[in-house]
This record gives structure tokens, sequence and C-alpha cells, in this order.
């Protein structure tokens, strides 16, 4: 199954000739599955479909053939409101059996409505390899020299032991300028990778984790996530064409 599909418990029977207890069987094992894996869809939900960008406690409450109900809570400075919203279907389901597919639908149409490119969050780290340590090292170094222990560069006397070199006092100029444009380059890349970072939803912490990446790699950090996320795109695509097939 597609990663970006929200699989809720498909019953191959015609629900609406089932018996009662069935289908209330089957509503709550949709709801739980919801609840239980599925929260990001449910606010997705409230934030496209209604308006309503909650604080916590989102939860399904109930799912028909013509409409869900999810419950929330919004957090401000006056207290906790608590909520509930009604979202119907458009159209409506024949039965819960097709659950599945219209929920699926609601959530990619949300997740790109709010900017998203995908349902579920992208939650991979890809490690820097051995063979981006000499940039990271370069890159730390730089940082060392010219901004925590600049003497090392603007000491004439010291340059001219090192590097043998009459003309020292431009040394430092030309060393400060490469390294300055060194590191709006990196900036630049940082910028990048926090931005599809966020259009994929990574975690917070993963998500720090590559921008400190690509903020000391650069290309390599950002050839990894895009890695990631042409993988992303294909599975989401995927799934977008079985629903649409379904329709």
């Amino acid at each position: 199954m597609a990663e970006d599909s929200v699989p809720v418990p498909v019953v191959e029977a015609e629900v609406a000739a089932a018996p009662e207890d069935r289908k209330l069987s089957m509503k709550q094992r949709i709801i739980t599955h919801m609840n239980t894996d599925h929260v990001l869809s449910l606010k997705d939900y409230l934030i496209f479909y209604k308006g309503i960008n909650p604080t916590r406690n989102v939860v399904m409450k109930d799912i028909t053939e013509d409409h869900i109900t999810i419950g929330f809570e919004i957090i401000h400075n006056k207290g906790i409101d608590v909520g509930e919203a009604v979202i119907d279907f458009n159209p409506p389901m024949n039965n819960l059996g097709e659950a599945r597919d219209v929920l699926v639908g609601m959530a990619m149409q949300a997740s790109e409505g709010l900017g998203y490119a995908t349902v579920k969050p992208l939650d991979e780290f890809t490690p820097p390899t051995w063979k981006t340590a000499p940039i990271i090292v370069l890159i730390l170094t730089g940082i060392y020299f010219v901004y925590w222990n600049p003497t090392a560069i603007n000491n004439p006397e010291s340059l001219l032991r090192a590097y043998k070199i009459n003309d020292i006092e431009f040394i430092p100029v030309i060393i400060k300028t490469i390294f300055w444009v060194v590191i709006l380059y990196h900036f630049i890349e940082l910028g990048m990778i926090y931005i599809w970072t966020g259009m994929y939803r990574v975690p917070t912490l993963k998500r720090i984790g590559w921008c400190l990446c690509g903020f000391l790699e650069g290309f390599p950090a950002l050839n990894r996530f895009r890695a990631l996320m042409v993988e992303k795109d294909k599975a989401s695509e995927k799934t977008k064409e079985t629903v649409e097939k379904k329709e």
C-alpha cells in the first residue's frame, strides 16, 4: 500500500445489506484507525474544509454515509474552547465500504490545498557520509578562524611565517571574502531544505537535523533529501491514480 494512503478497513460485502451490528463494528474500526494513525489528516480536514485550526485533542467521533464528525480543542488566552465540526461528504457514500477511498481523496485534497506535498510526514533522516566530511570540516574551520579566532588570519607576522608571502595584508581579505561567499550559498541551501522539509511535513527533530546538514554540507544534503521527495511523490501519485480510477 502506498505510504500516503489513509488505510481504512475495507469490507467486501455490501454494508447496506449487512446486519446493524456489523455496520457498527465497521464504523468503530474506521474511527479507531483514524484516531490512532491519521490524526494529522483529521486536523487537515478541519483546517481546509472548516477553517478551524485546532490546538489539541483532534478525534474522529462519528462517521456515516453522509458526513464525519470531528472533535477538537482550541487553547487561547481566555481558556480552552471545546468543539465539534461536521464535514459532509460530497457526494454521500453508498455505504461505509467506500470510506477508505473517500477519506484518502479528502486527505489528499486538504493537504494539497494547505500547501503540503504529502498527506503523511516524510519521517526519514539520512545522515552525512564520509564523502562530505571535507566540506563540513572546511565550513567549521572557516567559522572558527573567521568568527571565533580571527587573530590567526589577521596577524601579519603569523601569516608571513605560515605562508612566506610578502603581500600578506591582502590575504585576510581574500580568506574572509571566500568564507562569506561560501556561507551565503550555504544559507541559501539551508533555506531551500527548510522549505522542502516544511512541505513534506518532516517531524521537528529530523527537520532540525536536515537543516543542519543543509547548512554544513550544502548540495549533498539537498540531493539526499530530493531523492526522498521523489520516492514520496511517486507513492502519492500512485495513491491518487488508484483513488481516481475508483471514482
